[in-house]
């Protein structure tokens, strides 16, 4: 053992103190600092990145451009998701119709809310995802839906998602407000990744389904975002939301309660079959 320690004694009288080389505690510390820090920003930055990448094609270029463009350019337009204040304060003001069942009869979603990625776009989980049966399920429920209620809604390719199809108020219908900031686009499911659902509520249901545990709103919702930014002034309505991805068959049915209401506040039409 004393030899081991003799010889340790031998190397470190060898090596320079950061005292005594000056050189060292004037350029190659703050070198040597620097280098860590940007490894580190590297690393922290391609996981961001990997993440992005795994929600899969969306509203957003599913690139590293895109990737940028978000965390840097989208960046200072993200609100706040989960406080209902804003319609509390629309109900106050007279919005106060609701198209869904009341809080009692409407539940409250089991296990708490999904982790929901950090990035302003795509909008998606990251966990709690409900089986491709259950993706399957809902999308031919949606879509039968469509089919079932041509003089309320139509199917076309989304303008908002850009990757699957949407419901959309039917041809001859007049837009109301909130149609007019969408685009006459009414809900649509994230079909490549969790099956999640985006959709445009009235204020009151807005509120049951954020007390419920079953939504958000979009990052972007309230919003407005310059032509410069995304090709054209993106100006999503407060009450654009994201309702959670369905688990069971149970949840397939009320996630389809959800978006009947969502149509009946966007068309004004309370004959839907």
């Amino acid at each position: 053992m004393s030899s081991l320690s003799q010889y340790l004694s031998s190397i470190s009288s060898r090596l320079p103190s950061l005292s005594s080389s000056p050189n060292l505690t004037t350029t190659s510390a703050p070198k040597i600092l620097l280098s860590a820090l940007s490894a580190t920003l590297i690393v922290l930055a391609y996981r961001d990145y990997r993440t992005y990448m795994s929600y899969g094609p969306g509203g957003s270029p599913h690139n590293v451009i895109g990737w940028f463009g978000v965390r840097v350019a989208m960046r200072p337009f993200k609100r706040e998701m989960f406080s209902t204040d804003i319609y509390t304060q629309k109900i106050k003001e007279g919005e106060s119709t609701s198209y869904l069942p009341i809080e009692e009869e409407l539940g409250h979603r089991e296990g708490g809310r999904p982790t929901v990625g950090p990035h302003i776009v795509p909008q998606r989980q990251l966990d709690e995802f409900g089986s491709k049966e259950m993706q399957k399920k809902l999308v031919e429920e949606f879509e039968s839906f469509a089919t079932r209620n041509p003089h309320a809604v139509k199917l076309a390719p989304s303008v908002l998602e850009l990757h699957a199809d949407a419901i959309f108020v039917a041809d001859g219908l007049a837009s109301t407000f909130p149609a007019q900031k969408t685009r006459r686009e009414i809900a649509h499911i994230h079909r490549l990744k969790d099956g999640s659902v985006h959709v445009t509520l009235a204020p009151a249901d807005c509120k049951k389904v954020f007390d419920a545990g079953w939504g958000q709103r979009h990052s972007l919702s309230g919003a407005t975002v310059p032509k410069a930014i995304t090709g054209r002034v993106l100006e999503l309505p407060s009450e654009y939301v994201l309702i959670y991805a369905p688990r069971t068959e149970v949840e397939v049915a009320f996630v389809m309660e959800v978006v009947k209401a969502s149509v009946k506040y966007m068309t004004g039409s309370e004959d839907l079959r």
